[in-house]
């Protein structure tokens, strides 16, 4: 009896066992096992060690292509990002050894504007624009005094820490903004940058009242200068050559320098014209002059309107500029237009704001003769393809003359006054001295290149009325952002 109970007690034993040890995996199967995980660390990117900021060269000019300012442009500053906008001329130069940026942009706020008011131009909306580039960023402090604007920033990007310094200043007509962003390690190379580079800002304020984002010739062996709308094109010449440039309405604007040649009279400026615009009939005249500045050599001549009749007896016009330059050379313009408006409006008729007249008159006004300049790589234009020489018409194709079997001493051996081989005088399609052999001009044919921002966002403004030629005060573009080497 004692066996059986025992028996039957073990067994209860067992059977609790199993269902016990069954329980348990089932509990074990449903419950998460924690584990803590430590992430690996992201590897920021390092600063390069502060550059030497006694070795930065302000000598070496980066003349923008519209020809509105030029700028000290250091060594190793060789991304360059120009822009512009009717407003607006801008550059970025960055530095990807030293990881840092200029900004640079002269604008035309269409208003008055003074120091005091200068700081109102910067609102935080307007720098917020700026930024985008980069993770975030506060403005650190502002300083404001008759000489102009100073803003300190503090600068986040990718976990590194940036300074940035913007001083902007004005002389009235103009604004003009210098801003440095380098490492936090660098705050002396910031400074000296910047006091560099807002130093070697040289605007050409003889262009104020012209478009700023107008394309320039620049002929850097003449210092010969001239601008025009962007839509007109280069389409013959070459540096120390004669350069034409064209519009799609049909105007036509050729320039050249002519060295050992001087004119002392209107009635030699106008031969100087004829010589260029044969059949030319002189519609006025009147003496310019251009005093010598810092941006601009003296001159002195001549601006004649004329009119003259094409082959078909159809009327034309232009404007013509004949001026006695530095080194005993002359600098000679002449502006074709497919009207005879010009002629007319020379006189005593009031010009429309916005018309061809005034563009005309505009583009004339621009042209004259820069100081010597020191240029970058960045500024001079690249090797162009010459263009291809039109071929002649053969003289297969021109009609023989109804002659007599009677040879005739004028016709047998003389040509006969044909056009084919030869331009007339008169004719308004006179072909430019051509650029077969030559280079094309300056930047002027090269495209601008957006900024490395990808956006055309104008500069600065708060939301100030403008007129009504323009929608908005324009606003810098935005601050392109360095490139860092990450640790190893």
């Amino acid at each position: 009896m004692n066996a059986r109970r025992a028996s039957i007690i073990l067994g209860v034993f067992m059977a609790v066992v199993l269902i016990g040890s069954t329980f348990l995996q089932l509990i074990s199967r449903n419950t998460t096992t924690t584990q803590t995980v430590i992430p690996t660390a992201t590897a920021i990117p390092t600063f390069p060690p502060p550059p030497n900021a006694a070795e930065l060269d302000f000598s070496t000019l980066y003349l923008h292509p519209t020809n509105i300012f030029a700028i000290g442009q250091p060594a190793d500053f060789t991304q360059v990002s120009p822009t512009s906008n009717a407003n607006l001329a801008q550059v970025n130069m960055v530095n990807s050894n030293t990881m840092s940026v200029i900004d640079a942009f002269v604008q035309d706020p269409q208003e008055p504007v003074t120091s005091e008011s200068l700081t109102g131009f910067f609102s935080a909306d307007v720098l917020d624009r700026t930024w985008d580039f980069f993770t975030n960023w506060t403005e650190s402090s502002r300083t404001a005094d008759d000489t102009g604007l100073t803003i300190d920033f503090a600068v986040t990007l990718q976990n590194q820490q940036y300074v940035a310094r913007q001083r902007a200043w004005t002389d009235g007509t103009w604004i003009y903004s210098v801003r440095v962003l380098t490492p936090s390690n660098a705050v002396d190379y910031l400074r000296a940058l910047l006091d560099g580079a807002a130093a070697s800002l040289l605007p050409f304020t003889q262009f104020a009242g012209t478009p700023l984002n107008w394309a320039a010739l620049y002929d850097n062996t003449s210092g010969m200068v001239v601008r025009y709308p962007q839509t007109w094109r280069v389409t013959d010449g070459g540096a120390g050559r004669p350069a034409t440039v064209t519009s799609p309405d049909g105007a036509t604007l050729r320039v050249e320098a002519r060295a050992g040649q001087t004119v002392d009279s209107q009635e030699a400026a106008a031969a100087v014209l004829q010589q260029i615009r044969p059949g030319a009939v002189i519609a006025a005249s009147q003496e310019v002059s251009q005093e010598a500045s810092t941006t601009a050599e003296a001159t002195s001549g001549y601006r004649i309107t004329y009119t003259a009749a094409t082959p078909d007896g159809e009327v034309q016009s232009g404007i013509a500029q004949v001026l006695n330059g530095p080194n005993d050379t002359l600098y000679v313009a002449v502006l074709r237009a497919p009207t005879a408006e010009l002629g007319a409006a020379s006189a005593e008729a009031t010009v429309e704001p916005g018309s061809s007249i005034e563009i005309y008159e505009q583009i004339i006004s621009t042209f004259g003769v820069l100081p010597p300049l020191t240029l970058s790589a960045s500024s001079l234009p690249p090797t162009a393809t010459p263009s291809n020489t039109p071929l002649p018409v053969t003289p297969s194709n021109t009609p023989e003359p109804t002659a007599t079997n009677t040879a005739t001493a004028t016709s047998t051996h003389t040509p006969e006054p044909t056009a084919t081989n030869t331009a007339t005088a008169t004719s308004t399609d006179t072909p430019e001295p051509t650029a077969t052999d030559t280079p094309e001009p300056t930047a002027t044919h090269t495209p601008v290149p957006p900024t490395a921002t990808n956006t055309s966002v104008p500069p600065t403004a708060t939301n100030t009325d403008v007129p009504a030629t323009a929608t908005r005060t324009p606003r810098p573009t935005r601050t392109p952002a360095p490139t860092a080497t990450p640790a190893s």
